[in-house]
């Protein structure tokens, strides 16, 4: 025999719907904070570019990086200055980190940044980039399909395929353009101490097969 069946009390309704009301609002919160934001920010002046060299500090290579690095109209003036830290300290470690404040943003390009490097003779291990709270990478290539698709060509991968372990868990998402020949690399919203490591991306783009030949910063809303 069924026994009578109880409902809730409206007290109870009421006490379960503002706990998941709470819950529901903490994950957004977690995962959407640029729609949290009080006010648009007005946009920085500067920006971190951190660059990370296993032998920035042997005999002259801060000097021919830096000269290097002089031959981009947007490096030219920057004021750079090097850093160590952690291992790069121990004794026999000529490794460090050049830190770069950049004005000039709207000219930053990440893979002329690595051919004047290459150029010279030099790579960086990590190229870390800060200082935006929401701002895109947008890349330039010749082989891309379109955002539409075409019969017999592979689109962009998912952001989940492109992910090892804890490498690019910055990125957001992946689009093209109409034209077919951009690709946009979403970045999730920035706390204000946070960094990104373009370094991730080129290993990404190496395994996809893909080579832009540029990757500019875009903090302009879409």
């Amino acid at each position: 025999m069924i026994s009578k069946i109880r409902l809730a009390t409206t007290t109870q309704v009421v006490a379960m719907s503002i706990a998941w009301l709470g819950v529901c609002l903490g994950i957004d919160y977690t995962f959407n904070p640029q729609l949290w934001a009080r006010a648009v920010e007005a946009p920085s002046s500067s920006v971190p570019l951190s660059l990370h060299f296993h032998h920035l500090r042997c005999t002259g290579c801060t000097d021919e990086i830096k000269k290097a690095l002089g031959t981009l109209p947007w490096l030219k003036d920057a004021p750079m200055s090097v850093r160590v830290s952690g291992q790069d300290t121990t004794a026999g470690n000529y490794a460090g980190w050049l830190d770069i404040s950049v004005q000039e943003i709207s000219q930053i390009d990440f893979i002329a940044l690595d051919q004047a490097l290459r150029n010279e003779g030099f790579v960086a291990a990590q190229i870390e980039f800060g200082g935006l709270r929401h701002f895109r990478l947008e890349g330039k290539a010749r082989h891309l399909c379109s955002a539409t698709g075409q019969e017999g060509c592979e689109p962009l991968p998912d952001v989940g395929t492109v992910r090892r372990g804890e490498r690019l868990r910055w990125l957001d998402s992946m689009t093209t353009d109409a034209t077919g020949s951009t690709v946009i690399f979403h970045v999730r919203y920035q706390q204000p101490n946070e960094r990104i490591d373009v370094k991730e991306l080129f290993a990404a783009m190496d395994d996809y097969g893909m080579l832009p030949y540029t990757l500019h910063v875009i903090a302009a809303a879409e």
